[in-house]
């Protein structure tokens, strides 16, 4: 195709330079994709393609849109060994480090992709501009998408409501799959870890607590194995159609804690009488043998009819999976047919079947509470040994169930995407795109291994008349348990999650055929477009579930059985301001609106303003400004408050608590009680979460302001300074913060409900308690989020030797991080940039630098992944804090910086190509942070987690 000469020639090809610049990767501009329609040919020229920009509708030959997009393209999956999109994607610095399947125990079961820390809820996920069905949570699933055919991953960031509608508060991430891909490739792939187990720090704590663990070099383990299959031809009279389909097979095997020294226990933080730091490798008290708590004191049973004070620990990490297994099989397609120019239908499909599971601890008694006469004969002398002076006791049982096993839950989630639609000319410029969409989602949970409530307080009485049937006597008391008797306490237990999501989107877009007369004859773009859209969100439990009768669920499911739906109109302009003025090449404006009528909140409307202005054909000047919403979800309107687990700490807990005796005052424990409330040995706090029906649609404020530069062949730079400003912002306020308002300012105190029975304790109670102790933590419009940053983007490439080098840099430093939780409230407000704390997990500079040196049939890559330092905050003071004399969090009070280097390399073949590569090649372990910070075993989430990652792919191409 040969281009005509002219400015606009010239102001596009620079941002497609600028857009796709680097080995694999385009920063920080626009253009992001080519889209051809036949048109006369000419032995001149013919009209230069449309361009297809993620962040606007509109398909125009004069587009430099003004919001900066970041792209990472296909080849990036191969070098880096991602078959799963998540795995490559979350590494880069605009988005979260964060990657589900490390994530066991209270895992969502799905990868996601946040923005700016901001979450998955308000980051939008599309797949060839059009959304995907939700999960279980209402947030995009990630597993959908097969790595194997995403041509390239458009990140734009800001928001983008007016565009595509709610949930793009922090930005866009948009997989674009090789729609026109030809002919067929297979690939094979394997990879796993390996790890030297010679972490001496940790091995010696639990040298001192008498704990196991794995010494030495574990071989490879956690494997994966993929297969991908894409075909893609053309089809039809003169090849006026094109279809592209794929199938994909990954198998993920399970690695548990146990295997590296570094996880395989629970570390710990405590205080000496002294007030003092110190770490252990810690646990839980629900043990083997078990623990009595009576009078706010725990027994041990001597196996006697005796009891001693004393409590034993449980160290539960081991047991525990790491890195979940599953077995995943995607497969889908895209077609399209030209009948005439004027319409050409096309119909995209995908599908996910998956296989997962989660692994955690044995169930157990979990304080169950059992009220009986001090005379019964299996208590012995516990009431004398207890210091009981009435005629009966209340005793809470804390028996791990070792006899029966780990608590099991498998997962199958069944999820699918089908888009019907025509696209075509009209009159003159304009064309339109009208199409139908319908996506589903269906998981199914089946937990296996825990204890019901309700056989725990019969069978631990001896089975008495009116027992459950197949009672077997559970004899807790001087720890003599069968596995029969063990098996006969627990149920399994179900739970179906289901989402639809039902949508019809019909837009028109051309040119209005007059401009300005300083756009030098370049006319005004126009989008016009509707949308209406409707999810529903179901979620079914068993009676037992509903009930809270499993020991060890923390809380009672609830049924869900909601929906919501949404019309809309949105228009979208490109306003050529001044064209061909001297040094500047051109000045364009873009303008968005959209309104929206939700059938729960009623009506809002969006807007962005942007302007870009390109100097001397190399230079860019951009700004954007948008208004944007997130309308509440399903869940967050109509879950009913129930009884959950938090995880973290109680400041008026232990002997040496860091809150003052005034303070912990506020909070419900009386000056006589001070010292004397005990820590949950398990990092685990109660707390009453549930959904709120008078929560209004949140509103951001998101700006823009960006430069790019090509300044010389091949070297294109870009920098870009983004702010993001959330209010009314939906969210659950955490029980920490509403902890620390009551400390600092008397505030929220309503919402700490202390437990008198067991010196105002937060954790011991259980929903078979009438007023366990427990925060009150329901979702509202609570609070306040600012986000403000920089990103710095370049590449290079130029001739080496017999070869080519070429060299890619993204980086993002964070300006502020900003939480105002409640408003006005300054006390509990705070800044993550550059923290860590119990609420904040924010570098102030991550990047990744990858370059690359590509000669003959050969290619050898070297990436550098920077996880910059933190400082630690103690979450009530804000000043720095000492968490003992642990390697990462020291009584320097910081966290240290984390760099990774992955080498890769490529042989092509005639018939394909071979990769190998390895990944954090220095066998870096995760950051070691304790169990009031832990995310993930003893780390945090985003770090490499499993030690060195080695990996290998062959792929086979047919033409």
């Amino acid at each position: 195709m040969t281009f005509k000469t002219t400015k606009l020639r010239d102001a596009i090809t620079f941002a497609l330079a600028v857009g796709l610049s680097g080995p694999g990767l385009a920063f920080a501009q626009d253009a992001a994709a080519q889209q051809t329609t036949p048109t006369a040919e000419s032995q001149e020229a013919t009209e230069l393609d449309t361009i297809v920009v993620t962040g606007t509708r509109i398909k125009s030959q004069t587009l430099t849109a003004s919001s900066p997009v970041t792209e990472i393209n296909a080849e990036q999956f191969n070098l880096t060994g991602a078959s799963k999109v998540e795995d490559l994607v979350n590494q880069y610095p605009q988005l979260d480090l964060n990657f589900d399947s490390f994530m066991n125990n209270g895992a969502t079961g799905y990868a996601t992709a946040s923005l700016r820390g901001m979450g998955a809820e308000r980051t939008l996920t599309l797949v060839n501009g059009r959304r995907l069905p939700a999960g279980t949570n209402e947030t995009t699933d990630l597993s959908i998408i097969p790595a194997a055919a995403v041509k390239r991953v458009d990140v734009l960031t800001g928001g983008a409501s007016a565009v595509y509608g709610a949930d793009a508060v922090a930005g866009v991430v948009n997989f674009i799959l090789d729609d026109e891909f030809e002919g067929m490739n297979v690939n094979f792939g394997w990879s796993a870890y390996q790890h030297d187990n010679d972490n001496k720090y940790m091995q010696n704590l639990q040298d001192e607590a008498g704990y196991p663990y794995e010494t030495g070099n574990s071989g490879f383990d956690g494997v994966s194995k993929n297969v991908d299959v894409v075909v893609g031809t053309a089809f039809g009279a003169e090849d006026r159609g094109h279809a592209m389909g794929w199938l994909t097979w990954r198998e993920n095997k399970a690695l548990l804690q146990g295997q590296r020294d570094y996880a395989s226990c629970a570390l710990g933080h405590g205080f000496d009488e002294d007030g003092n730091v110190y770490e252990y490798c810690g646990g839980s008290a629900t043990a083997d043998p078990a623990n009595f708590l009576v009078n706010g004191g725990f027994y041990r049973a001597n196996g006697d009819g005796s009891f001693s004070p004393g409590i034993n620990i449980y160290n539960y990490a081991p047991i525990n999976y790491y890195q979940r297994p599953d077995e995943r099989v995607t497969a889908g397609f895209s077609a399209r047919y030209e009948v005439n120019e004027h319409f050409i239908p096309y119909v995209e499909f995908m599908m996910l079947d998956r296989e997962s599971s989660v692994q955690i601890a044995e169930s157990g008694t979990f304080g169950a509470a059992l009220t009986l006469p001090c005379d019964t004969d299996y208590l012995g002398s516990l009431c004398a040994d207890t210091g009981t002076t009435t005629d009966d006791v209340t005793v809470r049982l804390y028996k791990r169930n070792v006899e029966g096993g780990p608590r099991f839950t498998r997962q199958n989630t069944q999820t699918n995407r089908t888009v019907l639609g025509a696209r075509g000319a009209l009159a003159g410029t304009w064309t339109y795109d009208v199409s139908l969409g319908y996506g589903f989602n269906r998981t199914k949970f089946v937990g296996t291994n825990d204890f019901l409530f309700s056989r725990i307080f019969d069978a631990a009485q001896g089975c008495p008349a009116g027992s459950f049937e197949g009672c077997i006597p559970y004899d807790i008391w001087t720890d003599s348990i069968t596995p029969e008797a063990a098996a006969a306490m627990s149920e399994d237990s179900w739970q179906i999650v289901g989402t639809t999501s039902k949508s019809f989107q019909a837009f028109a877009t051309g040119e209005l055929g007059f401009g300005l007369p300083s756009a030098d004859g370049e006319n005004i773009g126009l989008v016009v477009g509707t949308e209406w859209r409707e999810n529903t969100y179901s979620r079914e439990s068993d009676p037992n579930s509903l009930a809270g009768n499993f020991a060890g669920a923390g809380g009672a499911a609830t049924d869900i059985l909601e929906s919501i739906d949404v019309k809309e109109l949105f228009m979208e302009a490109a306003i050529p301001l001044v064209v061909d003025a001297g040094p500047l090449d051109r000045l364009g404006a873009e303008l968005g609106y959209r309104y929206s009528d939700y059938s729960t909140s009623g009506g809002v409307s969006t807007y962005k303003v942007g302007l870009s202005a390109q100097f001397a054909e190399d230079y860019l000047f951009r700004a954007s400004w948008n208004r944007a919403i997130r309308a509440p979800g399903l869940t967050d309107l109509y879950t009913p408050a129930t009884l959950g687990l938090w995880a973290g700490s109680d400041p008026c807990a232990g002997p040496s608590p860091t809150a003052t005796q005034a303070q912990c005052e506020l909070t419900g424990v009386p000056a006589s009680e001070y010292g004397s409330v005990p820590v949950s040995p398990a990092g685990q706090y109660n707390g009453f979460f549930g959904g709120n029906t008078a929560l209004e649609p949140e509103e951001a404020n998101t700006f823009t302001v960006g430069f790019a530069a090509s300044p010389i062949s091949n070297l294109n730079l870009a920098v870009d300074y983004y702010r993001i400003k959330v209010e009314d912002a939906i969210l659950t306020l955490q029980p920490e913060t509403i902890l620390n308002a009551c400390l600092t300012a008397g505030a929220l105190c309503e919402r700490i409900i202390r437990d008198p029975t067991n010196h105002y304790d937060l954790w011991v109670g259980n929903t078979t308690d009438p007023n366990p102790g427990r925060v009150l933590s329901q979702v509202a419009n609570n609070g306040i989020f600012e986000r403000e940053g920089i990103d710095l983007n370049a590449s290079y490439a130029f001739d080496l030797g017999p070869g080519r080098l070429s060299a890619a840099f993204v980086g993002t430093h964070t300006l502020k991080d900003y939480n105002e939780p409640v408003p006005g409230l300054k006390e509990v407000s705070y800044d993550c940039a550059g923290i860590i704390s119990e609420s904040c997990r924010t570098p102030e500079w991550r990047h990744v630098f990858t370059t690359r040196y590509a000669f003959d049939r050969y290619s050898v890559g070297l990436r550098w992944r920077h996880i910059g330092e933190m400082d630690f905050e103690d979450e009530l003071t804000g000043e720095p804090g000492d968490v003992g004399t642990d390697p990462y969090l020291g009584a320097s009070g910081k966290m240290k910086a984390f760099n990774y280097l992955d080498l890769s390399g490529t042989v092509d073949f005639d018939f394909g190509t071979w990769t190998i590569g390895v990944n954090n090649v220095a066998d870096k372990e995760p950051p070691l942070v304790g169990n009031n910070l832990t995310e993930n075993a003893n780390s945090l989430n985003g770090y490499d987690q499993g030690g060195r990652f080695v990996f290998t792919s062959f792929t086979i191409k047919l033409q």
